[in-house]
């Protein structure tokens, strides 16, 4: 980042205007570049050239599915109190981004704690609340399928307790989940919907789910050749991908 002499709202040069953005960011992230330029004083351009050279040095990014930045995890040792992208992430929104462009597929981005908790972190459907039923969803399966059976026991006992009375574990939650950990990924024809296991080492598991918004007949073949775009770009993402198409 250059240091310029010209000026913009008072900040000089692209470096302090750069620096100027990363704080907005810290302090309100995600946040649009239409909110940073009302709250920063800088204009429109200037703060995308700012956003932009942020990311080429690897400290914010988009969020997907948003024209929201977001500061990536690189930094969340750095800084305290901001709202930063969860750790693993950032790579594999990146390849997802780039895996979907024209094409008629959604994707949801999912983790799993050790503590069992679950959630959609990214969505290319931003405005639709995703909700996931631990025992019924096979994007859980899945991310379960990253831990070995006495964590999966652990969590699943948690969220019996959580259920509360009457919950119990069904047949169909046990076999999807050993179909998940055998190949990595679970097709769901009813729903259009290919859920897969993210390889990696992260103490937490890493999901995706993408749905396809085409014809009956075409839907597998959208989801599947979505998932190998998506491997291209981001090579090990999917631990038996090859197997998929089969």
């Amino acid at each position: 980042m250059s240091s310029e002499t010209d000026t913009d709202g008072g900040v000089t040069g692209s470096a302090g205007r750069a620096l100027l953005v990363l704080g907005l960011i810290l302090e309100h992230g995600p946040v649009s570049p239409q909110r940073l330029t009302a709250i920063s004083g800088l204009s429109r351009t200037a703060v995308h050239r700012a956003i932009h050279a942020l990311i080429d040095r690897g400290f914010v990014r988009y969020q997907l599915g948003k024209m929201h930045v977001i500061v990536t995890a690189e930094l969340r040792d750095s800084f305290r109190g901001a709202f930063f992208s969860p750790p693993g992430i950032d790579a594999v929104s990146k390849a997802v981004d780039e895996g979907l462009k024209h094409r008629r597929i959604h994707c949801e981005i999912a983790v799993l704690s050790q503590a069992g908790e679950v959630r959609v972190v990214e969505t290319t459907a931003p405005d639709e609340e995703a909700e996931i039923d631990f025992f019924e969803s096979d994007l859980v399966s899945v991310l379960l399928s990253h831990f070995d059976p006495v964590a999966v026991t652990r969590m699943t006992a948690r969220a019996l307790r959580a259920a509360g009375d009457g919950a119990n574990v069904e047949h169909e939650f046990l076999d999807r989940y050993r179909q998940a950990q055998y190949q990595g990924f679970i097709w769901n024809g009813q729903h259009g919907a290919l859920c897969l296991r993210v390889q990696g080492d992260s103490d937490q598991a890493v999901g995706l789910r993408l749905i396809s918004r085409g014809s009956g007949r075409h839907r597998q073949r959208d989801c599947v050749e979505t998932a190998e775009a998506i491997g291209r770009l981001l090579p090990g993402m999917f631990p038996n991908l090859s197997t998929i198409r089969e």
